[in-house]
């Protein structure tokens, strides 16, 4: 009898664990295909002479070696790097206020909430070309920033100093809302009950968000930190649409996902394309990977 159980539980197991499969198989077929056959492609093209005119010509770790002699791809590397560090910190701090923001209850909540998420709702293309038309050197905000400083056109693309500046203001402009919605639900996620006994035990505002919620908002921290430097690493749309050439002036927007399109699509290298966009991912997992060791520890636990 104990051991008809034991075979009805096994065979149980086993109906379970095949049915498991025949539903994740899809995933798995799409991230092989759509994710580790490319990769791997991607990987052997970058050891390769390849220029789309003639068939590749294995040449091994030649064009990693050419790469660090490439002016343009090591400049692209503090440009990527700048941009990086630019657009997601201030992201992070300001999304998160907003959703602070956007957490308490207040008259015409919702309305403000759609209009603040509004930037979100076209594509990144879209949004490109706006800022284009908004930074025209006699455009509207020259109209309303020129009589500030005494000009009445401002450059905004060409100048060194003010053209990555707006790109970033871009990107956080555009990205904002979606990650306030992200820590928007990781505040509703907590229980209010902790606020409510925290207020109790004599802390204030302040001191309740500093030691009750924002060691429970770590798992959302992490997500956020970890997406938003992804994203950012892979900028190209901005750069591409809004900077003048492709990423001036003077390769000054040039980031490293600019240079995989000029390298391949401009220049037909395509060895040096793929090489250069290994080195992106080993970028993106080396930083997400700190950042993933950085959030799993237990510094900013609850005491």
């Amino acid at each position: 009898m104990i051991n008809r159980l034991l075979l009805r539980d096994v065979s149980v197991i086993r109906r379970r664990q095949y049915w498991g499969l025949v539903f994740v198989l899809p995933a798995v077929l799409f991230f092989v295909v759509f994710f580790l056959y490319p990769l791997i492609i991607g990987f052997g093209l970058s050891l390769t002479d390849f220029t789309l005119l003639r068939p590749p010509v294995w040449v091994g770790l030649d064009n990693y070696i050419n790469l660090l002699s490439d002016r343009l791809f090591l400049k692209s590397i503090n440009v990527t790097l700048g941009y990086v560090f630019g657009s997601t910190v201030p992201t992070w701090i300001l999304s998160l206020l907003a959703a602070l923001l956007f957490y308490q209850k207040f008259p015409g909540r919702e309305g403000l909430k759609l209009l603040f998420f509004s930037p979100l709702l076209p594509s990144v293309a879209v949004v490109s070309v706006i800022w284009v038309v908004l930074l025209h050197p006699s455009g509207i905000l020259t109209h309303f920033i020129g009589p500030l400083v005494g000009k009445s056109s401002i450059t905004w693309l060409h100048d060194l100093t003010l053209s990555p500046i707006v790109i970033v203001v871009a990107r956080i402009w555009s990205v904002i809302p979606f990650y306030m919605l992200i820590w928007l639900a990781g505040l509703t996620a907590i229980p209010q009950e902790l606020r409510d006994a925290a207020l109790v035990d004599g802390a204030n505002r302040r001191q309740s968000f500093l030691r009750v919620e924002l060691p429970l908002l770590r798992p959302t921290a992490v997500f956020v930190m970890a997406v938003s430097t992804i994203a950012a690493f892979q900028g190209f749309t901005l750069q591409f649409i809004i900077a003048p050439n492709q990423g001036g002036p003077v390769d000054v927007n040039t980031t490293l996902g600019v240079v995989i399109w000029k390298y391949g699509f401009q220049f037909y290298r395509m060895g040096d394309a793929a090489a250069v966009s290994v080195v992106l991912f080993a970028f993106i997992m080396i930083v997400t990977g700190i950042q993933l060791k950085l959030g799993s520890s237990d510094r900013y636990s609850l005491q």
